[in-house]
């Protein structure tokens, strides 16, 4: 197992990165960060990790984190899931946590769909069972397919794959 991925804490972290099943070279898209992107950045290799914050100072203190492990291949962009900062069929896989607020599933759903490119693959937690199934919802609706809903300790953990 990777030096990074080892040094993981969050079970469920873990359980984001096997449902993405990222490969090597795949660019891919992270909502959050920390651990999470430096975890997906150890399994992609070569590839690169688009770390997607809404506020600057998160993405400062995740760039200081990244240059202490010396992790290259990583960008930080000022962003949120219903607007996400990449062009079309970008990512290979996305991959974090989506904010729940009211009609963001859907608007995070579709831009999803966007970014990713054919195939692509998404996982995500959330700590309220009923959000994760109305992510899986939302997820279904805007065309992904093999849509799965699981719960690692007390989160849910939605994944699938673009058709």
């Amino acid at each position: 197992m990777p030096a990074l991925e080892r040094e993981m804490s969050s079970d469920v972290e873990r359980a984001l990165l096997d449902a993405a099943r990222l490969k090597p070279g795949e660019d891919v898209v992270v909502l959050g960060g920390g651990s999470l992107a430096l975890g997906a950045h150890d399994r992609i290799g070569d590839g690169w990790v688009y770390v997607v914050r809404s506020q600057v100072d998160e993405l400062e203190e995740l760039l200081g984190q990244a240059h202490a492990v010396g992790a290259s291949g990583v960008a930080y962009l000022v962003g949120a899931a219903p607007v996400l900062p990449l062009p079309d069929g970008a990512v290979a896989a996305a991959l974090g946590r989506i904010a729940t607020d009211d009609g963001a599933l859907m608007a995070a759903a579709e831009e999803l769909a966007r970014v990713l490119s054919a195939g692509g693959r998404v996982s995500f937690a959330e700590p309220d069972s009923a959000a994760g199934e109305e992510l899986a919802r939302s997820l279904t609706a805007a065309g992904f397919e093999q849509v799965e809903v699981g719960r690692v300790g007390e989160e849910t953990v939605v994944s699938g794959r673009l058709a």
